[in-house]
């Protein structure tokens, strides 16, 4: 015994020297800016985009850097073009020149649509302003032997990742929108911002919501849409089902499709089951045949009325202007 605690006493003294006699080198800073503010000049727009932040609490930047946006707990979300890239996403900050007009944009097309308890709830920390933002996304090459995967990137105008939503527009096409560019700009937006709330954790199915479904029905017998409507899950295929998914496909019907288009009786389509890709007439009868999908809707319509004063609804209905 005596042996074994001499021993261990030798091996301690050992573990004390070489701590004490590790040389450390001289830590140095990376370079990358990881703090942000505002103002961040002193354009007339700057004290909009400081009215924002007192507001709402989040950040609309048009001077940014890479881990300002890119950045996530599991790693970094840029892409690279090319052979050998990598699938995410490439912000370029806006023109200065035209950010007040982006932000007339966004309070048109976007904050408008939404009370101000919503906003402050659900707006993420960061919103970067954008001149362009590209979608990354893989194909194959089949000119060389052998065949390449090769990322391309495809425009698109807004993102969200992590605690930021990208916009676009920032740039002179802002001064040069179609009618159709503003509809397709505010459904865009209406979407993303969905998404944002889902993937960063802000809202979940209540109790009452998920005690509404049956999640247990086995697959066999859930093997098709109409199936799934009638038990109350909006989804088309079984492997989709969770309440989750349910919540935030409410969330989405009601900002990106007019009540009357829910509720309608739907175009004629003896294949629903395999060709429907949309929520026409999901809450009639018709498709909705025990009446708990139109149950569920309400659900979730009612809780961000009586919580966040905002009727998710209207900002779908309002997309037929």
């Amino acid at each position: 015994m005596k042996r074994k605690i001499y021993f261990y006493m030798i091996l301690l003294s050992w573990l004390l020297c070489a701590v004490a006699c590790y040389d450390e080198k001289e830590l140095s800073p990376s370079g990358i800016i990881s703090s942000y503010s505002v103002p961040q000049g002193e354009h007339d727009y700057d004290d909009v985009i400081v009215e924002y932040y007192n507001k709402y609490g989040s950040c609309l930047l048009y001077k940014f850097s890479d881990k300002d946006t890119y950045w996530t707990p599991s790693g970094w979300m840029n892409g690279v073009l090319g052979v050998n890239g990598k699938a995410g996403y490439l912000a370029t900050p806006a023109d200065e020149k035209y950010v007040g007009e982006q932000l007339d944009l966004i309070q048109k097309l976007w904050f408008s649509s939404y009370s101000a308890e919503f906003l402050k709830e659900f707006l993420p920390m960061k919103i970067m302003l954008c001149s362009e933002i590209d979608s990354l996304y893989v194909t194959w090459d089949f000119s060389v032997t052998p065949m390449q995967m090769v990322y391309l990137s495809k425009g698109v105008r807004s993102w969200y990742n992590c605690d930021n939503i990208c916009v676009g527009y920032g740039d002179i096409a802002v001064t040069q929108m179609t009618k159709k560019d503003s509809s397709d700009f505010r459904s865009r937006m209406n979407r993303i911002f969905v998404e944002s709330m889902i993937g960063r954790g802000k809202t979940a199915p209540t109790k009452e919501f998920g005690e509404s479904a049956n999640y247990n029905i086995s697959s066999s017998d859930m093997y098709t849409a109409s199936k799934l409507w009638a038990a109350g899950i909006p989804q088309l295929v079984n492997y989709s089902i969770s309440e989750s998914n349910d919540w935030k496909t409410f969330l989405l019907m009601m900002v990106l499709s007019t009540e009357e288009f829910l509720t309608r009786v739907p175009e004629y389509n003896n294949n629903w089951d395999s060709t429907s890709k949309n929520w026409d007439g999901i809450l009639n009868p018709v498709k909705d045949v025990n009446g708990l999908l139109k149950k569920r809707y309400d659900m979730v319509r009612n809780y961000f009325i009586e919580n966040y004063n905002m009727d998710l609804q209207k900002v779908g209905n309002a997309l037929k202007r």
